[in-house]
């Protein structure tokens, strides 16, 4: 099977996969169904996806954009806008909308969430390797506790601005709108945000 048309393949079960769950709910799909509604064998199934969960939680796994990482460590701007260029865009073709889909389905079955928080465990912990490296760089004075503290602090903000991004998917036309656009928005609303913050009050004497 050439990779386009296992692509293919794949993005069908996927797609029979979620639109199943989204409209009778997860306990009423089986493998069975999907390889109905797909077209395909079990055995097809089966090629490409060992669970039925796997199906849902689909092939596009969250990763680090590399370049973007090697822009961020020597970056001079605001840290938590700089890192929200380091997560990768979906795959080429993925639809904004259908990625909310995905999310929707998710969130509303246990062992779909704990897959799904196990995929970016490891995303995380990049992203905190990132920003120690980063802190090492332009404060190399503060020392290890505080460092790690902000990068675990900046680690968990850059998740919420990631779930902002998916539920901001989801409202309007977003598959005309694409990830780098859903991204810059979010970084002109904390943008925002910051500038309409209250400073924070002086430290007693």
């Amino acid at each position: 099977m050439s990779g386009t048309r296992g692509a293919a393949t794949a993005a069908a079960i996927e797609d029979a996969a979620l639109d199943l769950v989204l409209d009778r709910g997860y306990e009423r799909v089986t493998v069975d169904l999907i390889c109905e509604v797909a077209g395909v064998s079990q055995r097809t199934f089966f090629n490409h996806f060992p669970t039925k969960d796997d199906a849902l939680l689909g092939r596009d796994v969250p990763d680090i954009d590399e370049p973007a990482a090697r822009r961020f460590i020597v970056g001079t701007g605001p840290m938590l806008q700089d890192a929200l260029s380091l997560v990768a865009p979906p795959a080429e073709g993925a639809s904004i909308s259908r990625l909310a889909d995905r999310m929707k389905a998710i969130s509303s079955v246990p062992s779909l969430l704990a897959g799904h928080l196990a995929r970016i465990a490891a995303v995380d912990d990049e992203v905190r390797e990132l920003v120690d490296l980063r802190l090492r760089r332009q404060k190399p004075e503060m020392d290890e506790r505080r460092r790690l503290e902000e990068a675990e602090m900046l680690t968990s903000l850059l998740g919420a601005v990631m779930r902002w991004i998916a539920v901001a998917s989801s409202r309007d036309d977003s598959d005309t709108v694409g990830f780098a656009d859903l991204v810059r928005r979010a970084r002109l609303v904390l943008d925002e945000v910051v500038r309409d913050s209250p400073p924070a009050p002086a430290d007693p004497l």
